[in-house]
């Protein structure tokens, strides 16, 4: 183990010279190839790791036999259950038909830390499909067939930093449904159906620090939705073609929150002046593409870390109401001439 830390230590320093595959002398199983390629840690650290890509062979059994020390084994699109070895680190089986997830799943990959498993049929996980993934750092779930979420799911992962479920026709959140994830650091919940976010759905959070909600049919983001999340950096709020308002204090208390997309909702026509509650530290708000006639002066004024306002494509109404956006904020990206008229 120690030699394969330094190792990897060693390599990620020359990953900035070394960015293609090299080849890796080892015997590969029939139709994939083996490689030293390119791997990124959830931390976005670059390591060159021992890679077998088996993908789009439409495989029913595991080739074999793999490289006792395989780190990222590639099996999409192949029509395989999931597979056992003890030392791998990354797995991907994506499109591989998978339509369920017994108790135990995956309990013979003990040093996984990176699972993938979207756009397959998942319509049923049990429980604990993922007991004895104690090392799991990254789980996507993203475009299956899910349409609720149990909590029960997360108990086993308390080392988990990225989540994405996005595109599973789910239309509501559990409350405290992720609250087992302590290390959460990225969740991606877009394309879901979502209606609403029930209060509490995501407490729990501590180092929550990137969020996206985008494609969702949201209608209003409530006065607390995401009250506390006090180590959210980004935030995305795009394209929802059922959303109309932003209500006071919809963003509160987000204390470390830098970048905030709300873009491309073609029925936004209203942000309360006081939608955005102690955001002390945002400095890119993106409001472009809504149905927004105006922005109330309080609602950026605010903001004192604001360096970047973005209002493009609104139909503004270029009026006294609005006219402080050019003499406060000129480089806002507003649309309405310099003078417009008497107050």
């Amino acid at each position: 183990m120690a030699l394969q830390l330094i190792l990897c230590v060693w390599v990620c320093v020359s990953s900035a010279l070394v960015v293609h595959s090299l080849p890796w002398s080892v015997y590969c199983p029939a139709g994939c190839v083996c490689q030293i390629k390119p791997w990124f840690s959830p931390q976005s650290l670059s390591c060159e790791v021992p890679t077998v890509d088996c993908n789009n062979l439409f495989l029913t059994q595991l080739p074999s036999p793999l490289p006792l020390n395989t780190h990222t084994l590639c099996l999409q699109s192949n029509l395989l259950s999931i597979p056992s070895l003890r030392s791998l680190l990354s797995l991907h089986m994506e499109e591989n038909q998978l339509r369920s997830l017994p108790p135990a799943s995956f309990s013979s990959l003990p040093a996984l830390q990176e699972l993938f498993l979207s756009h397959n049929q998942l319509a049923s996980l049990a429980p604990g499909a993922f007991s004895g993934l104690g090392s799991l750092l990254r789980l996507h779930l993203n475009n299956n067939h899910l349409t609720s979420i149990d909590p029960l799911w997360f108990t086993t992962l308390p080392c988990l930093q990225v989540l994405m479920l996005g595109g599973n026709p789910v239309e509501v959140l559990p409350e405290r449904g992720f609250q087992a994830l302590g290390s959460l650091r990225s969740l991606v919940l877009g394309g879901m159906g979502l209606k609403g976010l029930p209060e509490r759905a995501l407490e729990g959070l501590p180092g929550l620090k990137f969020l996206d909600l985008n494609k969702n049919r949201l209608s209003l983001v409530q006065t607390g939705d995401f009250r506390d999340l006090v180590h959210l950096t980004e935030l995305g709020l795009n394209n929802m073609e059922e959303l109309v308002a932003i209500e006071r204090a919809a963003m509160e208390n987000l204390p470390e929150l830098t970048k905030l997309e709300i873009t491309n909702n073609p029925r936004l026509s209203y942000i309360h002046p006081q939608a955005f509650f102690r955001l002390g530290r945002l400095e890119s708000l993106m409001l472009n593409s809504n149905a927004l006639t105006a922005l109330h002066q309080h609602t950026v004024l605010s903001l004192p870390s604001l360096r970047e306002v973005s209002l493009h494509s609104n139909p503004l109404r270029c009026d006294c109401l609005f006219r402080w956006v050019m003499v406060v904020k000129p480089n806002s990206g507003g649309t309405c001439p310099a003078a417009v008229g008497t107050c």
